[in-house]
């Protein structure tokens, strides 16, 4: 069995909404927390290299199932949406230009691997803050634990989705793969943002674009 391919039109789309996304971000991205801030400036490019790092554990035995860990409830919660697809959309970039590959092509990877989960965390982001109380456990274990969670999932459903569309009985075997996989990836994901997350509230808050030290260290009035 051969990997899926996309149409061309599809490919055009993916494309499109790629490049409107990096665009749109481009225009908000915060330069200013990074000049004069080494500090702020290596933690980005680490995160960067990290996020590169997580694409060349690849799963990819089965044609038309691409299996990695995504990072990007990290790196939303650590810089903010802009800088996040950004990031993601190297990360791509770079796994696109090596054996670790991308799915189906350049910007359909970017769609599930990046703008679709950073989307993800922001709207879970947003819900949570405005329903659940402001403190440092809400933060960790709801955003960053099931809101990475949620992401990945996502990812992998449309990838499940766009998969069983484009070759109906050949890719049965990845179509299941992505479904069982996914529980596992979840946890994977999720245990990978909270840890990371957890370890940065608790030693280093000003790393998190996110973390309000006013909103969640604040005490009950």
């Amino acid at each position: 069995m051969t990997a899926p391919t996309l149409p061309t039109f599809f490919h055009v789309v993916a494309w499109g909404l790629s490049l409107v996304a990096l665009a749109v971000a481009a225009r908000r991205l915060p330069w200013f927390k990074l000049r004069g801030d080494g500090e702020a400036q290596h933690v980005l490019f680490g995160s960067v290299l990290v996020l590169c790092l997580l694409r060349f554990a690849v799963f990819d035995r089965i044609p038309g199932l691409h299996l990695h860990f995504i990072g990007a409830g990290v790196v939303s919660l650590m810089f903010g949406s802009g800088f996040a697809l950004w990031a993601l959309g190297l990360a791509s970039l770079v796994a696109a230009l090596s054996p670790a590959g991308v799915w189906l092509g350049l910007a359909p990877d970017f769609i599930a691997c990046g703008l679709l989960p950073v989307l993800c965390m922001q709207l879970a982001r947003r819900e949570v803050e405005r329903r659940l109380p402001p403190n440092p456990f809400v933060y960790v274990f709801v955003i960053a634990f099931f809101g990475a969670g949620l992401a990945v999932l996502l990812s992998q459903l449309l990838k499940a989705a766009v998969t069983a569309w484009l070759v109906s009985g050949a890719a049965r075997d990845a179509v299941e793969g992505y479904l069982a996989s996914a529980p596992l990836m979840m946890f994977g994901e999720a245990f990978l943002s909270g840890g990371a997350l957890a370890l940065m509230v608790a030693y280093r808050p000003q790393w998190l674009a996110s973390f309000d030290d006013g909103r969640y260290l604040r005490r009950p009035d």
